[in-house]
Order: structure tokens, then C-alpha cells, then sequence
């Protein structure tokens, strides 16, 4: 009899984040050694130094220079978490998983050598607190911070290899010391039955797929020449996708909402109650030519009319070339009868009165904003900056008051909707 594609993701939920002598769980509160990070970080020479600093929700804190975050997640028993980095490339999605919920392992540093060119990692910030709190998602959870410092004598790409695979590691590492603990809830990923009286809902999933600062990790290789591939939801849900995106600060996917990504959750969810969630769609956002975008476009459409899905939500990373391949898509959909909801973000000026969309289609008639990335934000002064002590490619330091635009709030648009932001119509 076959086994159905189950996977009980375990929960415990934490409260605080302190430093302890070993790294550990007791109750809701997570112990962090430095020492054993710093031990597993420095196992790599292209690292040359590694701060470990722990900021809460409330704290008067900024994080600057911030790259991946990494929910910490492991295996219950058989199997590995982000196969193609930490482990070979078997198949993850099914068995059991444990999180730490609330706590977010995040990556901050700066390159070894200078950029050039629209391919370069982007300043990124997180207030803990105050008026700017609310812009990034990273604001709510407790972070445990990776301040890395480079081997000046390696090239940006293998360090950024690096520090990838160190925010992996680390957040496996921290998930192993709480193997034994109760945990406090269990989610089951088990789409196994499905109501024929039900519609059924697809996800596409596009994911940026354009060059070094700006790729996205399927099983551990880059998505480049990717068609429309399907994927289970567990999948997603068990870390077969890693982040490499750091160019597009405000709506990037950092692996941890991959890991969370909302509409997964919702729709499983919803899964049997209002509708069948049959699959996601995964894409390479950023085809370079029109015969690509339309190749990818149809075949996704065709994908979904495979599933007899009566129905489409669609998000993708990053504007420009990713924005025309998602709304090409949507239009083939709705041509092959599938109803479509587009989830986007905005780019209308600083004032509000460009016009919102990158690109779109008469297709897209339902459209969920999740904000503008050209507002002007105040950044006040704080009190500590964990990072750095300026803002990057610039003078100004970074514990404010400046200026900054919305597109450099962390996650602050994200077209997942792992985000607090929205636009309403008055």
C-alpha cells in the first residue's frame, strides 16, 4: 500500500533567547552557547571571525547588512533538513520535523571585495522597536544574530557559499539541542484525500532566479534554465528551498519564509474545509527573452490545467522581468479557465501617484497589494546597532536618525505576505 506524503511539522514555541554555557532547550526558553556557534561557524576558513549577538522584540535595536534568515529545524529521527546543502539530495517532505518557533537565526555582514553593477547585496535593516518596527516581519520574532567577518582573500561568491551554509548549519545545530523536548503543537502537511465536491487551488511559486546575489537554491543548485516544475507543499515546508537572494531587500523570500511561507500554511489549512490544495508550481523568475517568458508561462498554465486546478494564487520575487513572467502566467491561466489571484507588490513613487504595477495584464482583475516599496521611512536614533556602524555605501551611522527608503526595510513588501503591509482602496 503506498504511504501517503505526510509530514508532522513539531512545534515549541519560544519565548526567550539567552546565552548559556551549552545551546539547549528548557521550557520555552533557548540557551545559546557562543562558544559552540562560534566553534561550528569557524569550521570554514573562508569565515575569519563570527559575533553571536541576541536581540528580543522590544529591544531599542537595529540589525543592519542583514542577508538570510534561517528558522531552526531538524529531523525527528530518519532524514536531513536542506537536502543539496547539509545532506545528499534525497527527497524531504515527508516523516517528522521540529522547529523552534518564534526564533530566527539572521545573517549579517558585509563582502570582501566591492561590487559592480545591479547583482550586489543591498542594505537591509530591522528595528526591534519603535515607529519602524512594524516594516519588517523580523521585528516580532527573536533573532540570533551572525555577525561574520570575512577571509579578505576570497572572492564574494565563495563567501557568500559560505555564510549560506553557515546560517544552515547553525539553525540545524540549534533545533538538534531541543531533540527530547515536549513539543507544544503538531501541524500534519497531509493532502492526501481530496473532496470532489471541493474547487482546486494551485500555487505558483515564482522564485528569482537572475545571476551571483540573486538566485534561489532548489535540493541545492541554482534555478537557472528551471521551466515550471511541480513540487509538493511539503517540500517547500522542509527546506528543499534556500534563499541566495540579496539584492532585492524589501521583497526577498529569505529561506526562513520559505520554511513559513503563509499561503502554504493557509491553504493546508483550508485544505478539505473549503478547498483542495492539489500542488505547487515552482518557476524561474527573470527569463531574459519573450520565447522564454512564453515557454515558462504556458507551461505553467498547462501544469495547472494538468491538476484540474479551477483555481491559482500566484506570487513572485523581485519586479521588472519577474513581474511580466507572473502576470504572463496569470493571463495563460485564466485563458485555460483558471481563475486567478495575484499577490503583488507596489512601486508607485514616493508620493503614491505612479502607476502601482511593474507590469501587468487585463487578466489580473483580483490583485492583493501588500504594499509600496518607494516610501520614504524616518529611521530614529537608536540606542544599539547590531552589524555595523554605518549604513552600507555610505557615511551615514547607522544608530540614525536618517532617512531610508522602504525598499531597504527587511522583508517589508514580501510577496509571500510574510509581511505587515497592505494597500486599500478608500
Amino acid at each position: 500500500m503506498k504511504q501517503p506524503f505526510r509530514l508532522d511539522v513539531h512545534t515549541i514555541d519560544i519565548d526567550n533567547v539567552e546565552v548559556g554555557d551549552t545551546t539547549g532547550v528548557s521550557g520555552h526558553t533557548l540557551a545559546v552557547s557562543v562558544d559552540e556557534i562560534s566553534d561550528l561557524v569557524l569550521e570554514d576558513s573562508r569565515i575569519a571571525g563570527v559575533e553571536v549577538e541576541i536581540t528580543q522584540p522590544g529591544d531599542d535595536v537595529r540589525i543592519v547588512h542583514c542577508l538570510d534568515a534561517v528558522e531552526p529545524r531538524t529531523k525527528v529521527g530518519d532524514g536531513d533538513v536542506f537536502p543539496g546543502f547539509l545532506s545528499g539530495m534525497d527527497p524531504v517532505g515527508t516523516g517528522e520535523t521540529l522547529r523552534l518557533g518564534g526564533v530566527s537565526i539572521l545573517v549579517s555582514s558585509r563582502y570582501p571585495q566591492p561590487f559592480s553593477g545591479l547583482l550586489q547585496a543591498r542594505e537591509a535593516v530591522v528595528d526591534m522597536s519603535g515607529p519602524t518596527a512594524m516594516y519588517s516581519p523580523f521585528s516580532r520574532v527573536r533573532n540570533i544574530v551572525l555577525v561574520f567577518t570575512p577571509n579578505p582573500s576570497i572572492e564574494n561568491v565563495d563567501y557568500d557559499d559560505a555564510i549560506r551554509r553557515a546560517g544552515l548549519r547553525v539553525g540545524e545545530f540549534v533545533a538538534r539541542s531541543a531533540l527530547g523536548n515536549e513539543p507544544d503543537s503538531t501541524t500534519v502537511f497531509d493532502f492526501s484525500d481530496v473532496n470532489p465536491d471541493l474547487p482546486n487551488v494551485v500555487y505558483f511559486y515564482q522564485l528569482q532566479g537572475q545571476g551571483s546575489m540573486a538566485d534561489t537554491y532548489l535540493y541545492g543548485r541554482v534555478i537557472h534554465n528551471l521551466v515550471p516544475t511541480l513540487i509538493h507543499p511539503n517540500e517547500v515546508m522542509d527546506g528543499a528551498i534556500v534563499s541566495g537572494v540579496h539584492v532585492y531587500s524589501c521583497y526577498k523570500n529569505p529561506t526562513f519564509l520559505h520554511q513559513n511561507n503563509p499561503i502554504i500554511w493557509e491553504l493546508q489549512a483550508r485544505h478539505g474545509k473549503d478547498l483542495n490544495f492539489v500542488g505547487v508550481i515552482i518557476n524561474r523568475g527573470h527569463n531574459y527573452t519573450q520565447d522564454d517568458k512564453e515557454r515558462s508561462s504556458q507551461w505553467a498554465a498547462k501544469l495547472a490545467s494538468f491538476l484540474e486546478a479551477d483555481g491559482a494564487i500566484l506570487t513572485a520575487e523581485g519586479g521588472g522581468n519577474s513581474a511580466i513572467d507572473m502576470m504572463l502566467a496569470c493571463q495563460y491561466m485564466e485563458k485555460a479557465g483558471i481563475r486567478t489571484t495575484v499577490v503583488s507588490s507596489e512601486a508607485a513613487g514616493a508620493d503614491g501617484y505612479d502607476f502601482p504595477l511593474f507590469y501587468t495584464v487585463p487578466e489580473a482583475d483580483a490583485i492583493v497589494s501588500i504594499g509600496s516599496e518607494d516610501e520614504i521611512v524616518a529611521m530614529p536614533k537608536v540606542s544599539k546597532v547590531i552589524g555595523d556602524e554605518y549604513i552600507l555605501d555610505s557615511e551615514t551611522p547607522s544608530c540614525g536618525p536618517f532617512d531610508l527608503k522602504m525598499y531597504y526595510q527587511y522583508c517589508s513588501t514580501n510577496q509571500v505576505g510574510g509581511n505587515f503591509l497592505t494597500g486599500r482602496m478608500f
